[in-house]
This record gives C-alpha cells, sequence and structure tokens, in this order.
C-alpha cells in the first residue's frame, strides 16, 4: 500500500505540471494539433497531452509502441489534465490560486474522522499487514486525507463542460463465438479470456451486470486465449467449453469452469457437462478427439494479431481494452459508443 504523505503535498503533485503550461500559453505550433478534449471552451490539443505525459510515452514507445496501450496511456493521462485545466479555470474566475481553491473543497468535505480510519483498516487488514490499528493509523489517515484531495478535485470538475474529442485507435477483429445480446447491437464487446485466468474469473460478473444492462444495445462475445505456458488446464477447458457449445451450454458451462478454477482435469470437465444435461456421449467424444483445437487456435491467432497476449483483454467497437477493467470503465466506453453510434 502505498500512501501521500500529507494532503497540501498532494494538491501540489496534482496541479504541478498543469502549472507549467496554463491555457492560452501554448505555442504556436500547438494550433495545427488535433484538438483532444475542450473544457469550459478552451482547447487541449494533442501536443499538449504528450508534452504532459511524454515520459510515460517514450517508455511505452521503447517497448513497442502499440497503438491501443499509446491510446490508453493517452486517454488516463487526459483525465488527470481536463481535472486540472478545470481547477484552473474554475480558480481564475473565483480570483483565487488553484490551490486554494481545492483547499477550500477539501475544507467543506470535513475532516478525515477516527470512524473512517477504523473502517479503512478493516476492509485493507490483510493487504496492509499490520496487526494493531495504532501501527498504521496515522499512515491511513494520511492516505483518506489525500483521497478527498482527489475528491475535492473531481468535484470541481464536474462543475465544468467538458468536451472530449480523443479518437481512440480501432482494430478488425472477427466476431465469433458464443455470444449473448442480438446479433444486430449497436455495440459488441469481444472479451479474449482464459479459464484458469484469476482475472478473468474477476471479469465474469462485471460481464454479466452489464448484459442485463443493455440487453438490447450490446452484445458481448466470448473468444478463447488459453495462456498454456502459466495455465496448464486452461487449453483442456477451452476446448470443453467449445464442446458444450455444440450443445447450446457454453455459458451454463463457462460459469461451472470459473466457479471451480482448481478442478478442471479431464474427469472434472466430463462430470460436469453431465451435471449441465449434456449428451455425456457426444460430449465426451468431442473433448477425446479434440474437435474444437482448430477453433481455439484460431482464436489464440486471432488476439495475437491484434496485439493481444493477455487476459482479460476486451475489444469494444474494435477499441481494444487490456487488462481486468471495472464495470464503470467498460460502461462509460459503451455509453460513448452508443452516443457515436445512434
Amino acid at each position: 500500500m502505498h500512501f501521500h504523505t500529507t494532503a497540501a503535498a498532494a494538491i501540489a503533485g496534482a496541479l504541478l505540471l498543469a502549472s507549467c503550461a496554463t491555457p492560452g500559453a501554448a505555442p504556436t505550433q500547438q494550433q495545427d494539433s488535433p484538438i483532444v478534449a475542450r473544457v469550459d471552451g478552451t482547447a487541449i490539443r494533442l501536443q499538449e497531452l504528450d508534452e504532459f505525459i511524454k515520459d510515460e510515452l517514450f517508455a511505452q514507445q521503447t517497448r513497442g509502441g502499440d497503438p491501443s496501450r499509446t491510446h490508453q496511456i493517452r486517454s488516463d493521462a487526459l483525465d488527470r489534465l481536463i481535472e486540472q485545466r478545470a481547477v484552473e479555470a474554475a480558480a481564475a474566475r473565483r480570483g483565487v490560486d488553484p490551490e486554494a481553491l481545492v483547499r477550500e473543497e477539501v475544507e467543506a468535505l470535513g475532516p478525515v474522522t477516527n470512524e473512517e480510519v477504523m473502517a479503512f483498516f478493516a476492509e485493507n487488514r490483510d493487504r496492509i499487514g499490520a496487526p494493531k490499528l495504532e501501527d498504521v493509523a496515522p499512515r491511513i489517515r494520511q492516505h483518506l486525507e489525500q483521497e478527498r484531495t482527489h475528491q475535492a478535485i473531481v468535484a470541481i470538475a464536474s462543475r465544468a463542460s467538458v468536451a472530449l474529442e480523443l479518437e481512440p485507435p480501432r482494430v478488425e477483429i472477427g466476431g465469433e463465438g458464443p455470444s449473448l445480446g442480438p446479433a444486430d447491437a449497436p455495440v459488441t464487446i469481444i472479451e479474449f479470456s482464459d479459464f484458469q485466468c484469476p482475472y478473468c474469473r474477476r471479469a465474469r460478473p462485471l460481464v454479466a451486470a452489464l448484459a442485463a444492462r443493455y440487453p438490447n444495445e450490446v452484445r458481448f462475445v466470448y473468444r478463447h486465449l488459453p495462456l498454456e505456458s502459466i495455465h496448464p488446464r486452461a487449453r483442456p477447458a477451452a476446448e470443453a467449453a467449445a464442446c458444450a457449445q455444440d450443445q447450446g451450454l457454453f455459458w451454463e458451462y463457462h460459469d461451472v469452469l470459473f466457479e471451480n478454477p482448481e478442478a478442471l482435469g479431464d474427469v472434472d470437465l466430463r462430470r460436469y457437462a453431465q451435471e449441465l444435461g449434456a449428451d455425456t456421449a457426444q460430449f465426451n467424444d468431442c473433448l477425446s478427439t479434440r474437435q474444437h483445437a482448430a477453433e481455439i487456435d484460431a482464436d489464440v491467432a486471432a488476439a495475437a494479431s491484434i496485439g493481444v497476449s493477455g487476459t482479460p483483454a476486451f475489444v469494444v467497437n474494435g477499441i481494444l481494452v487490456f487488462g481486468l477493467q471495472t464495470e464503470e470503465e467498460l460502461d462509460r466506453l459503451i455509453r460513448a459508443e452508443l452516443a457515436r453510434t445512434l
């Protein structure tokens, strides 16, 4: 766990980079750079964003510079830059400096209480690794004060007029595979997943929640990416799931596999099919003859073709998103795509 030293330091750190390039002070050549966002009518240009995260971009480029990962870096940084620009604009209208404005907002939220410190300790005791609250209470309080600072900045930014114009790169990838939702849905989300991956298991409930929230607007497609070098039973599980799909039982079988990550032996895979009411003779023949091996190979090759080598990974209308996402992040992408397509 990482703790920041003080709320004041957090305010200074959050606003320091913004003060190096205030709105209206951009070099002339920036005028030809694409606009990626507007905050209260003032443009943020791509060149300004890239200067803001030049070290991160350089590190990404030295690792190969994949366009989708570069966009994700830019998108995350743009959120921070928008917050800073919103604070600067609000402070200028009030005739105060940005740090003073944030301090006012923090004070309005009230001090961190002992109850909040105790609640944080109770929820995070295992990660903190400290047996007694008194050993870490001051650091927890400092951490929560820093969180207050971020809450204040977000609150100020939420009152600004913000328009996002950063266009993501899009990959071409087929939507073949077991799916939830209508074939003509305006948003298609393809998930590359592995039945032994703990992060994929954690993605399952958020996919289910979003499928229920958008029954007509979103089509979810499952594609296999068993990471055989670290998950030796992921490949047999994927082939077994494809056999279950032949009998219309993919999603039920999918759920059982994720519920039993430590029991994916051949006997287990056959037992799950029987318990779900599959034709066991057909299923066992499918599994033993590896009828879907080529299909799994095709999914693995498709993932590699767009630069996906880890799970889970999501492709939202061609926008590639790496790693486990929050429900809120995927929901934001869905809503943005619905606004674009409808």
